[in-house]
């Protein structure tokens, strides 16, 4: 029996990604589509995701109607919260886009709230299921570098475009949400570790269109000793130059990807070899759309598995209290200028929460 699947959020994001791969699915049904704006739900009828008959402007009338079995959440950042409950009340699965929600407190509220009605709470983090992610995590945990000691990371990117929506310049820590939650969530999945200090530096140039930071300086230390180095910024007037480049140093050697958004190749330097050797040597697909395509559709494959076969979510919600309190913590330690334990914002008791 197919999954029904409703969506909340009829962006871009949930247009050209979780629509179509639903509608394409064999394993999903697609039983309506839900958004604030009539001209977001037409574009979805347009490209042949939905009838008109399954666009909703009222999530909680989708959810009553159409009766489906999962959620996918979707909206603007600030609404997940609210679907996520709404979609919990209504005996939905759900998994949604990153981040979980925006304010820590109402993930872990959220989080056993599905745990105590036996519901599925899953979150895309699609940087663990780019072939880069899978490959690091193996690689580190075979030992392939040996001990590993430190990571530097950065991030180039011209976001300051002119054909950018305004709203965009508004937010509150754009960078934060938009590309370190990916990037942080990263640093926890390929270590197997978690981040225990956090202290750096938020900056915005003076000629930059964003109200808040656009740019950041962090140093972390992780609880197996792994220090990380982290710069990135919005505000770069890089045209030519990767936007991400990430080595991982260890004992034996390094382990490096220059790229857009994590695709292959993925280096590794042995201190003894006579040269460079791609461990991604065998991916077939590496341009940045089809490594997007690979890991969302992984996400929902995995999704559907632990719905209704019971199978180990990639990335669940409880796990990635983990990164939302990184995202917290960031804020708080640039804000206030101190260092700041990812760990101790999360409960006095850590084990109650990350059990």
């Amino acid at each position: 029996m197919r999954t029904r699947v409703a969506i909340c959020g009829s962006g871009n994001r949930s247009r050209t990604v979780w629509q179509r791969l639903v509608r394409d699915s064999l394993e999903f049904e697609l039983v309506g589509v839900q958004d604030v704006s009539q001209t977001s739900l037409d574009q979805a009828v347009a490209l042949g995701n939905i009838t008109s008959a399954h666009g909703y402007l009222e999530l909680e009338q989708m959810l009553e109607q159409t009766q489906p079995d999962a959620l996918i959440v979707c909206p603007i950042n600030e609404a997940h919260a609210a679907a996520i409950e709404a979609g919990l009340r209504a005996r939905c699965h759900v998994l949604v886009e990153k981040p979980l929600t925006t304010e820590l407190s109402e993930a872990v509220r959220l989080t056993e709230m599905a745990e105590s009605k036996g519901l599925t709470l899953a979150v895309v983090q699609n940087w663990r299921t780019k072939d880069v992610g899978r490959l690091l995590r193996r690689a580190i945990g075979e030992g392939v570098i040996g001990s590993v000691s430190h990571i530097f990371f950065r991030y180039l990117r011209d976001r300051e475009l002119p054909h950018l929506p305004g709203y965009l310049f508004e937010e509150s820590d754009p960078l934060l949400y938009a590309m370190g939650i990916h990037h942080f969530d990263l640093f926890r999945y390929i270590l197997g570790q978690e981040i225990i200090r956090m202290e750096g530096h938020a900056f915005r140039p003076s000629w930059s269109r964003y109200q808040h930071p656009s740019g950041m300086q962090l140093w972390m230390e992780t609880d197996g000793g792994v220090v990380i180095s982290y710069v990135a910024t919005f505000s770069s007037r890089n045209a030519h130059l990767p936007l991400e480049s990430l080595q991982v140093e260890g004992e034996l050697g390094t382990l490096s990807n220059e790229s857009e958004y994590s695709e292959p190749p993925l280096w590794l330097s042995l201190r003894e070899a006579k040269s460079l050797v791609d461990l991604a040597g065998d991916v077939k697909v590496r341009d940045r759309q089809g490594q997007y395509d690979l890991a969302d559709g992984a996400i929902l494959i995995n999704f559907h598995a632990a719905i209704n076969c019971g199978e180990p979510l990639i990335s669940p919600a409880r796990e990635n209290l983990g990164t939302l309190a990184m995202i917290e913590a960031a804020r708080r330690c640039y804000r206030e200028q101190r260092a700041v334990n990812p760990q101790d914002l999360l409960t006095p008791d850590r084990n109650q929460i990350l059990r």
